[in-house]
């Protein structure tokens, strides 16, 4: 329908007096109708050849073109809105790393009071078996001294009841000792 309509409209100008009036004008220099007549036949054939061939291309090449840029514009779109979630998705996340951020910030701090509290336990612990570790080192030591002061006594003791023994012992004395002696074991032998 509208090769139809091209065409009626090509030969509708191509055939208007008009041209036949700026023809008279060339036929003064030499022109005639028949020259203006092969001109219109020409171009007709010309805008005939067109139609039939070049339009169905054309028209086929807009369709195709126009195609392309509606599939452009729907990817650019796309692109678009996928560009946004990932900008929302990049805004939620960031904004979950801040209160993520915060979290393992509360989550270290109480973990380094909980470990400092561990350690003051442990360190008050420590401090306390030092203490009994020091005390009962401190009453073994004091044993061991008592010990020793009384072995040293008891053997100065028993040097000097050997002096006294030795110089001033007698046989009455002696006498005396074995009846003490035997008076106690007779008493202990006795039932």
């Amino acid at each position: 329908m509208k090769l139809k309509i091209t065409l009626a409209a090509t030969l509708g100008v191509g055939l208007s007096p008009t041209l036949a009036f700026c023809a008279e004008g060339a036929a003064a220099e030499g022109g005639s109708w028949i020259a203006l007549i092969f001109y219109v036949i020409n171009f007709s054939a010309f805008i005939y050849i067109l139609a039939r061939y070049a339009a169905p291309l054309a028209v086929k090449f807009f369709h195709e073109r126009a195609a392309e840029i509606r599939k452009t514009i729907d990817l650019s779109e796309s692109g678009l809105r996928s560009a946004s979630q990932t900008a929302e998705q990049a805004e939620a996340e960031v904004a979950g790393l801040e209160a993520e951020k915060a979290r393992l910030l509360a989550e270290m701090r109480a973990e380094s009071a909980r470990q400092a509290a561990r350690i003051r336990e442990l360190g008050q612990m420590a401090a306390q078996r030092i203490r009994r570790d020091a005390e009962q080192a401190a009453r073994s030591i004091a044993e061991s001294g008592r010990h020793t002061v009384q072995a040293h006594l008891a053997a100065t003791a028993a040097r000097l009841a050997r002096t006294l023994i030795t110089d001033s012992f007698e046989a009455a004395d002696q006498s005396r000792l074995l009846r003490e002696f035997l008076d106690t074991v007779n008493q202990e032998a006795r039932p």
